[in-house]
């Protein structure tokens, strides 16, 4: 990595540790009260981690842009017009609170008997990693519960993600240095201010992610997956993308999962709770998916090698959700190659939406040894887009 590249990274894990912070230092009644900022529906767990994370980003680069789900300011003005890699400014994206919905119910849970108790404390008189389990029936909390997330793209490339998870307090970062995890101290020790990318590679662990043969005994647990079916035309774009899996419902593993994290069902932190044999964006935003590109980058599996193929997957009628396309064709993603035919991140393709968050795209995340899935994409022509990021 460049040293701007780490600088920007370790920006990225203070934004988030203190997004974290400011979740734990909140009242639940705090957390929980609908707030003035954003969308309709938002409230302090979904405000406060944003303005924390939006506030740190713009004071160490105030000309960085920075895409979340709430907000859109006034950067659009500055946003790329033309697919030059070299104008494209440093840009973040992030998902301050994902999973929120589930965030909300289990806050409602803990603080049931005192409503103005910091959500710090109520962790002490709690444990909430099996509370979290037990609740809402997913294991391992370390992949299901709730996240913070920043994704940085430079000159067309993505550079890093780091993901927080609040319930289990572990950070994630993927950059070119590697893929590690560290479990962080109590949120009001004073050393979480020296933790940077330096620091969670020295002494963290660093993450595997998992060779299919290794986990999935037969070809259809090679074809069990995780995507997002929760809300109104996600199962519709389902069911008429899925034709390269027969009975899909079958072989699914979570209709509900987060976004970022989804990632990490690839891993070994999901090794002992069941074979997954890819990952799928249906549509989503790309906030629920930017950041798995750095894991699908940098990601290495058991023998040392590049764990991860990412696929773009579209069909000839596709869906739309809020008037925007749910999978996306060669001709408008953002997976794009330059005039000399160098492939790279067109983030200039986002300036015609209302918001650049807007954007959706339909991914499939595979082991590269999973030959059934590699062949059936490839099968259908589906574009290998590893190599665009």
């Amino acid at each position: 990595m460049q040293g701007i590249e780490i600088a920007f990274c370790n920006v990225g894990i203070g934004a988030v540790i203190g997004a974290w912070q400011s979740i734990m230092e909140s009242t639940a009644y705090e957390a929980l009260e609908p707030v003035p900022y954003g969308k309709n529906d938002t409230i302090g767990l979904d405000a406060r981690p944003e303005i924390i994370i939006t506030s740190r980003l713009k004071q160490f680069d105030r000309h960085s842009l920075v895409i979340t789900e709430e907000l859109y300011s006034e950067d659009k003005k500055r946003w790329p017009s033309f697919p030059d890699k070299i104008l494209q400014p440093i840009m973040f994206f992030s998902d301050p609170t994902d999973r929120s919905k589930f965030l909300k119910k289990f806050i409602e849970l803990i603080s049931k008997d005192d409503k103005f108790a910091k959500i710090g404390d109520l962790q002490k008189k709690y444990n909430f990693e099996e509370m979290w389990e037990k609740e809402f029936k997913e294991a391992p909390v370390s992949i299901t519960g709730p996240t913070s997330s920043i994704t940085c793209v430079r000159k067309g490339s993505i550079i890093f993600s780091v993901i927080l998870n609040y319930i289990t307090e572990t950070i994630f970062v993927a950059c070119s240095l590697g893929v590690y995890y560290l479990k962080l101290p109590d949120h009001k020790n004073k050393k979480l201010k020296t933790i940077d990318l330096s620091y969670i590679i020295d002494h963290g662990k660093e993450l595997t992610f998992l060779c299919t043969e290794k986990v999935c005994a037969t070809d259809d647990e090679a074809k069990k997956f995780v995507t997002f079916l929760g809300k109104e035309g996600y199962r519709e774009n389902f069911k008429d993308s899925m034709i390269f899996v027969d009975e899909p419902e079958k072989y699914l593993h979570h209709s509900e999962p987060g976004g970022p994290a989804r990632i990490l069902y690839l891993s070994e932190l999901q090794k002992s709770h069941g074979p997954i044999g890819f990952v799928l964006a249906n549509g989503e935003k790309i906030g629920e998916w930017i950041s798995w590109l750095p894991f699908v980058k940098f990601a290495k599996n058991t023998l040392g090698a590049q764990a991860l193929k990412v696929f773009e997957v579209y069909i000839e009628r596709p869906w739309f959700k809020d008037g925007v396309l749910m999978t996306t064709s060669p001709s408008y993603s953002i997976f794009n190659k330059s005039d000399d035919n160098e492939p790279f991140l067109d983030i200039s393709r986002l300036k015609n939406y209302d918001s650049p968050n807007k954007f959706r795209s339909m991914l499939a995340v595979v082991p590269k040894d999973n030959e059934r899935l590699n062949y059936i994409m490839t099968q259908h022509q589906y574009r290998n887009v590893t190599k665009y990021f």
